[in-house]
């Protein structure tokens, strides 16, 4: 529950942060409009000066709004990269252990064989000891006859 309250508390600092930028931005149009409106109450208002201010006004709005796109697309190719460096070691990892996988293979059938060989060796050594027996036998047969 502790988890879930922190990420809700996060969330909420984040939308006071928000609207708290908001705020700010709706006061400084508010008074930025005040002051155009006051140049503009007098006899002869100078308009070229008031088309200026707002141009300028909304110029210093499109550098802070491009700043703020130009952060956000930082952030994203900082998160791409590090990204792209976990999945680099991701995919070393799988190599490594593929490779792994690969010589345990190959040694569990050099084992089978390995074993498969003993099983021979086994059955050629009792071949022999039967041989010998029966050689034996013979032998002992064939002094018995003469």
């Amino acid at each position: 529950m502790c988890s879930n309250d922190d990420s809700r508390i996060l969330v909420l600092e984040e939308q006071v942060k928000n609207l708290s930028d908001e705020l700010l931005q709706c006061q400084a149009d508010k008074e930025f409009v005040w002051s155009l409106w006051k140049r503009l109450q007098v006899a002869n208002p100078d308009l070229t000066q008031a088309v200026s201010l707002v141009v300028e006004r909304e110029k210093h709005k499109a550098e802070i709004k491009d700043r703020k796109v130009l952060e956000i697309l930082q952030s994203k190719d900082y998160k791409i990269q590090e990204l792209e460096q976990k999945v680099t070691g991701q995919q070393q990892e799988i190599n490594s252990l593929v490779q792994r996988r690969t010589a345990v293979e190959e040694d569990s059938a050099l084992m089978k064989e390995l074993t498969t060989l003993r099983e021979q060796l086994v059955n050629k050594n009792q071949e022999l000891k039967e041989m010998k027996t029966e050689y034996r036998r013979k032998e002992e047969e064939e002094q018995q006859v003469v």
